[in-house]
């Protein structure tokens, strides 16, 4: 199978299963929507926004520069580097959880929201440590190229919380600790059950000398990632920050019916930004194999595929979304979020940018550019921080999205015009010299 037929299939598998968990992640919104208080959906806007925080945190500092790594080491020296930084996901993931958990029970301005149950911390620290085990277990099927396994695992998880959520639907306990706690036993079981293929990638069964050699070489490649995990882990802090500051900001200003508001628009586009994160997992291994092999004229014609291909898709959506949304607004989404059309325009706007940027962060992420995006978001952090101080006082809601449209333009220009080509040319000067 030639390179682009194995690419293409292994996208359409991986959009699928990003699919599903689109699908579940709209669902869960959706009837948080119609069966919570406003403000509790506000208040779930930010936890969800917090727990991506968390993720996104511990892949940077430990999924994100090991797909960088792994493709350049084979066989059983792979299996036990994955297997040495399932222990360290382990460990980091029930730090930040806890961390997390104090935050949301002790810290109120957090959340800007004070009437929410004392299980609520626990529950949510309980998922942040579920899901970031099961993430883990993923990561690992796509670094090996087991695309089929990942979609199995993800259709496991996508039934149990499925039927979970038809069962607190029917029995009428609805909230935010019944939601949280059914997403972490599902979590929990799902990775349980995908034990035996995580073993198959990890496990080595090789002499005591060979074993001595391959702890030589992950200490080498560790040196590798904690450098690289270092920047990124602050590099998505600011990111993050850029992305997501407009949730507590508007909190802050406007209130969290405001925060309630921006949330519901933006779940309708949330299929796009999960469908590039799946075009993500698998580009950004192939992206890292042809920048180990120096082939820039292939690294060119991916990129052109990508952003084709992903611009079509969100064009496509968007419009369809448009022409939908009356028909949505009347039986889908509850009367207390009617006039959200200005609001779903804007967002997508900000996403047909934001998918076109994303191929260029993530082929910075596969040169291991991680100091260069760090000092990129702390430009942007700024930027968003001076225009919403500016938007969100004086337009309210449509004030956040905008201030998000200027910064991701700004984010592409430099990204493409000037941070990918320096990058192309210092591996040359390195090759030369």
């Amino acid at each position: 199978m030639s390179f682009y037929k194995k690419f293409l299939s292994s996208s359409i598998l991986s959009v699928i299963d990003q699919g599903m968990l689109s699908a579940l992640n709209f669902v869960i919104g959706i009837l948080l929507m119609n069966l919570v208080a406003k403000d509790d959906y506000g208040l779930y806007g930010q936890l969800y926004a917090g727990g991506l925080l968390v993720g996104l945190i511990v892949d940077s500092w430990i999924a994100g520069p090991l797909t960088t790594v792994a493709p350049s080491v084979q066989g059983d020296t792979r299996k036990s580097l994955l297997r040495h930084y399932w222990y360290k996901q382990v460990f980091w993931t029930l730090a930040i959880g806890s961390l997390a958990f104090v935050i949301v029970e002790f810290v109120p301005a957090a959340t800007h929201y004070s009437n929410k149950s004392w299980l609520l911390g626990a529950v949510f620290a309980t998922y942040l440590f579920g899901n970031g085990i099961r993430e883990y277990g993923r990561t690992v099927g796509f670094i090996q190229s087991d695309i089929v396994s990942v979609l199995r695992q993800d259709i496991l998880y996508v039934s149990l919380v499925a039927i979970g959520l038809a069962s607190l639907y029917y029995s009428q306990n609805f909230d935010l600790v019944t939601v949280f706690t059914l997403l972490a036993a599902s979590s929990f079981l799902c990775t349980l059950a995908s034990r035996q293929h995580f073993l198959a990638h990890t496990s080595t069964d090789v002499e005591s000398h060979a074993e001595e050699e391959i702890r030589q070489a992950i200490n080498a490649h560790q040196e590798t990632i904690s450098g690289h995990g270092r920047w990124a882990v602050s590099g998505v802090i600011v990111g993050w920050l850029s992305n997501y500051s407009y949730v507590y900001l508007s909190g802050a200003w406007l209130g969290v019916i405001a925060i309630a508001d921006l949330n519901a628009s933006r779940l309708m586009l949330m299929p796009i930004p999960l469908a590039v994160a799946a075009w993500s997992r698998v580009a950004r291994p192939e992206a890292s194999r042809l920048m180990a092999k120096k082939d820039w004229h292939g690294l060119k014609r991916l990129t052109l595929f990508s952003i084709a291909g992903i611009e079509l898709v969100v064009l496509a959506y968007v419009a369809l979304l448009l022409l939908a949304l009356p028909w949505l607004e009347t039986h889908v989404i509850s009367a207390k979020y009617s006039g959200l059309d200005p609001l779903v325009m804007m967002w997508g706007a900000y996403f047909a940018i934001n998918a076109a940027r994303w191929v260029g962060t993530s082929w910075l992420s596969s040169g291991g550019a991680y100091k260069q995006m760090f000092f990129l978001g702390s430009v942007t952090l700024t930027m968003v921080l001076l225009i919403t101080s500016f938007s969100i006082p004086r337009m309210g809601a449509p004030g956040a999205i905008l201030a998000l449209i200027v910064v991701e333009v700004f984010e592409l220009i430099v990204v493409w015009r000037f941070i990918l080509p320096r990058l192309q040319k210092q591996v040359h000067l390195q090759d030369v010299a």
